[in-house]
């Protein structure tokens, strides 16, 4: 826990909220990011010429070069398939990242200035000392904090 600590720069107290502010500034907010994707036509192109495409690509033109058209349609199908498969998968993870990013709590208890302060989860920032409370469903874990201190443990 001292590496921890040493590498994050931090303690029990948590951040200043000077230093906060320019974790921020530095890192950018604490948040799933959704790009603009390319267009679904750029896509299938991708998928159409993914690294093991042209070795089928080429299966096919020789199957068809040696007059053989039904293994080059089986080939050409089975590039087709692929690429509707890969596809699918793509966009499946992408609606779990944002099904994911949905979960997400709206703000965070943390230590800045030694006192406990309620912000933003966007606002939290590598090094922040986020306090977790026991059946409090509304304070879910947000982002991806390191348990590292045991605050109290009533038995």
């Amino acid at each position: 826990m001292p590496r921890l600590c040493r590498e994050l720069d931090t303690g029990p107290d948590g951040l200043s909220a000077r230093e906060a502010a320019r974790r921020l500034a530095a890192h950018g907010p604490n948040e799933v990011r959704r790009k603009a994707g390319p267009s679904v036509w750029r896509e299938v192109a991708t998928q159409l010429a993914h690294p093991l495409a042209p070795l089928l690509w080429a299966a096919a033109a020789l199957a068809f070069v040696a007059d053989l058209a039904v293994l080059g349609w089986t080939v050409l199908a089975v590039i087709v398939v692929n690429a509707d498969f890969a596809l699918l998968q793509e966009r499946q993870a992408e609606r779990a990242v944002e099904t994911l990013a949905r979960c997400l709590p709206e703000h965070a208890l943390v230590v800045r200035d030694g006192h406990p302060l309620t912000v933003e989860a966007r606002e939290l920032v590598p090094g922040d000392v986020v306090l977790l409370e026991e059946g409090t469903r509304s304070r879910r874990t947000p982002g991806s904090p390191r348990a590292v201190w045991r605050w109290t443990c009533r038995c």
